[in-house]
């Protein structure tokens, strides 16, 4: 660890552990990607380093078009760690069902714009949950954790992430699920464009076909 700080664990993943830390006054993340005992050491440490150098690479790409997410403020990489910008805010997960109807409206909105000016900049983000994106005092959207994402122009790969934001406001806020993507899609579309937001549509369309057929033969066996 670069800095010696104390640090407070918010977040465990599957492949990281998400700490907060205070170093000269300033607030920072820390993601360290955890050595896993299943993997040779050597390559463990190569497949740990190249997800933290891609991750940092995304993030600076997202950064230079203006996604808001966490600045990335230092990388080691003989410990895979990525130190970023600490956001004040909270997960948008645990903020909808407390909200006027008005402000969903408004804050799908400006996901919309924000997811589409991020597949304009060819990234897919892999896990696009209500989990993953932060909303601060002002009421402005962050997107964090990079882990899944992919450089990518795949239309496939894209769609997947409207998909997984639906699936989860299907799971966790049903009430409001349907004016959310409806006014995602508004901001989505605003950015993207009519014809490439259609395109997205249909793809999520297939993939909820895909996932249902899966579901009926599973349950037929």
């Amino acid at each position: 660890m670069i800095f010696e700080a104390e640090s407070k664990v918010i977040r465990i993943g599957a492949e990281a552990v998400v700490s907060k830390l205070e170093w000269n006054g300033l607030k920072l993340v820390s993601k360290h990607r955890v050595p896993k005992p299943y993997r040779m050491p050597d390559l463990d440490k190569w497949v740990r380093d190249r997800r933290t150098l891609h991750e940092a690479k995304i993030i600076s790409m997202l950064k230079k078009s203006g996604v808001p997410c966490p600045a990335i403020v230092l990388m080691d990489r003989s410990e895979s760690t990525l130190y970023m910008q600490f956001i004040e805010g909270t997960e948008l997960r645990n903020l909808l069902h407390d909200l006027p109807k008005k402000v969903i409206e408004a804050l799908a909105r400006s996901l919309g714009e924000i997811v589409g000016r991020m597949h304009l900049t060819h990234v897919a983000h892999g896990d696009l949950t209500t989990s993953n994106i932060l909303v601060d005092k002002e009421g402005r959207l962050y997107i964090i954790d990079f882990g899944l994402s992919v450089v990518t122009d795949d239309l496939e790969e894209l769609a997947v992430d409207v998909h997984l934001l639906d699936r989860s406001l299907d799971s966790a806020h049903h009430s409001i699920r349907e004016i959310f993507m409806r006014n995602f899609l508004k901001g989505y579309s605003s950015t993207v464009g009519r014809e490439q937001a259609l395109k997205i549509m249909e793809k999520v369309k297939e993939i909820r076909r895909r996932g249902r057929y899966v579901e009926e033969r599973r349950k037929k066996h």
